[in-house]
Order: C-alpha cells, then structure tokens, then sequence
C-alpha cells in the first residue's frame, strides 16, 4: 500500500517567526519593558486606524485606541501563538473599540466619524458598491443599524475578511454575510433616493 506523501516541512523563515513571537508575547505577559515596548510597536498603527474609522473626533479616537492597546497588553500572556501576532491583537482591538463605541453612545456623545469615514472608504481596497455619493459615506453609514454599519466598515473601509470579522464580532460569517448584504442593499437605496431628487453635498 502506498503511503501518503509527508506533509511539505515549513520553511525556515516561518519556524523561526513563530518561537520568537510566542517568546516575545510571553516575555511581553510576563512584564518585560523590552517584550511590552515591541507588542506596542508592533500593533499600534492599526489599533489606531480602527479607532480613527469608528470615533468621530481624534481625541476620542485615541482614547479608545490607549484603551485597546491596554486591552492587548493586559491579554498577552494569553498568547499561544493560534494566529498571527497581528492578528491576535486585531481582534482584541475591534472588540474593545466596538464596546466603547457602545459605551459613547449610551453616554451621549457623538460616535460617528465625519472625514475620516469617507477618507478610509476612499481609500479602501475593497470599495462599497457605489460609486458618486450625493452625501458624505457617514451620513449613509449613521442610517444603517450599528451591526451592518460596523461589517461594512470592518469589511470595506478597514479591509478586514469575511472570516475575521466573524472571528471579531463573535458571530458565525454567514451573519456577517447577511448584514454586509442588507447594509450594502440599504445604502444603494438611500443614494438612488438621494440622486432621484437630485440632492446634492453641502459645499
């Protein structure tokens, strides 16, 4: 009988990354100021971009980015290396940003982002489905229910994978699908309103 063919072995790049993180994440739990100062370093910018899409001024923004970071921190000696550092600490990220976006809003204050929503969707890779807006993304964004203004946001503008988002979120990905859909439905119908009556963005 034939014997099937072993599996290909890692290359030497990938088996040397993977210790060295888990070494690193444990040193970093451990309270190490040399792990902890890379663990920073290394998720800040996109623990940032996250915050900056959901909260509407900068100084908010970076009090929900501090408090993710803290969140990711204080969860390293959680680590076991399952998934990508990078990885691992986005997901903490966007639940502790979706929480206090929550939080903001039981508290009154202003969430929804201006510039920086039509800024990141301008720059998304994968872009909503329409094209021109009569109005600017947030105001479109601010009619949906939060659960598909966030898919749509996670998916489109921050370029986070149907899986990931699952993954974030603590839903199955057929329900990400679902709010995607409906929200991308909704919004194509909020702009052919807007163009049928010839609105048009404030100058």
């Amino acid at each position: 009988m034939t014997r099937p063919a072993p599996a290909p072995a890692p290359s030497a790049a990938a088996a040397a990354a993977a210790p060295l993180d888990l070494e690193r994440m444990r040193r970093a739990g451990a309270g190490d100021p040399e792990a902890q100062a890379w663990l920073m370093t290394h998720v800040m910018a996109r623990v940032r971009r996250i915050a900056r899409a959901f909260l509407r001024s900068s100084a908010d923004a970076d009090d929900a980015a501090q408090v993710a970071l803290l969140a990711i921190l204080e969860s390293a000696s959680t680590y076991r290396g399952e998934a990508a550092v990078e990885a691992w600490a986005r997901r903490i990220a966007v639940r502790t940003i979706l929480r206090y976006v929550k939080q903001q809003r039981r508290d009154g204050a202003p969430v929804a982002p201006e510039s920086a929503i039509d800024e990141e969707v301008a720059q998304a890779p994968h872009q909503p489905p329409f094209e021109a807006l009569p109005r600017e993304a947030r105001v479109y964004l601010d009619a949906l229910p939060e659960a598909q203004r966030n898919a749509i946001l996670l998916h489109h503008a921050l370029d986070y994978s149907i899986e990931e988002i699952a993954a974030m979120t603590e839903v199955s990905p057929d329900t990400v699908k679902s709010r995607l859909r409906l929200g991308i439905g909704a919004l194509r119908k909020q702009v052919r309103q807007d163009i049928a009556v010839g609105r048009k963005r404030a100058s």
